[in-house]
């Protein structure tokens, strides 16, 4: 059954095909664009957050939500399909950043770095984890149009965040690049935990709330 929700929220999600286009082709565009195509990937992650509150605009442009409530369905394989979509369409838009990003890196004459590469997948998936950790609470207990404004915090946060650090000098004062390269195992590993615990955390929010949402 959870399968079967992802699937359908997948198939909603990407049709027709203008729905999703512009956001892929802003991915590929950042690629291209910016002095470091890598950016791709962390595009990939802003871009995914901001647009988790599709299916749940979906669901009440179409009435489905009230459907789900009339179904002999646990409302908690609703809340896991669609996150389970919202992850599989996330990694989808990272791979194609990622694809996109070798090719542009490759074009330009310069190697490909592949610690850089693994390094801003793993601070992606975290940035996308957690926004859309903090947003689908908020949709589930109120619906998409109601939460909209949840929509924008976490990319306004993150945005701001690293434009703050860029700003005050912080990015420079700390090697990154060193740190990680060093410890990339143990550091994406971590990375991936604290991602998977706020996605595990935020569904069980999640499906408290919607099982006390009146639909």
């Amino acid at each position: 059954m959870i399968g079967t929700f992802a699937r359908f929220d997948i198939v909603n999600f990407a049709t027709p095909v203008r729905r999703v286009a512009p956001a892929l082709l802003l991915v590929v565009a950042t690629a291209v664009a910016t002095p470091l195509p890598v950016f791709a990937i962390g595009t990939a992650a802003i871009v995914m957050s901001l647009l988790a509150a599709n299916p749940f605009a979906a669901d009440e442009r179409s009435h489905l939500d009230t459907l789900y409530a009339t179904l002999p369905i646990n409302r908690r394989n609703v809340v896991l399909g669609r996150y389970l979509a919202l992850v599989l369409a996330y990694l989808a838009a990272a791979l194609i950043a990622t694809i996109a990003a070798i090719i542009i890196t490759l074009g330009g004459g310069h190697s490909v770095d592949v610690l850089a590469f693994a390094a801003a997948n793993v601070a992606a998936f975290l940035v996308f984890a957690v926004s859309v950790a903090v947003q689908l609470p908020f949709f589930f207990s109120v619906g998409a149009t109601r939460a909209r404004p949840m929509i924008f915090i976490p990319a306004v946060v993150f945005g701001g965040g690293a434009a703050l650090a860029s700003q005050t000098g912080l990015l420079s004062r700390i090697d990154f690049a060193t740190a990680i390269s060093a410890n990339l195992g143990i550091v994406s590993a971590a990375v991936v935990v604290i991602a998977v615990a706020a996605l595990l955390g935020s569904i069980a929010i999640s499906t408290v709330r919607y099982n006390r949402r009146a639909l």
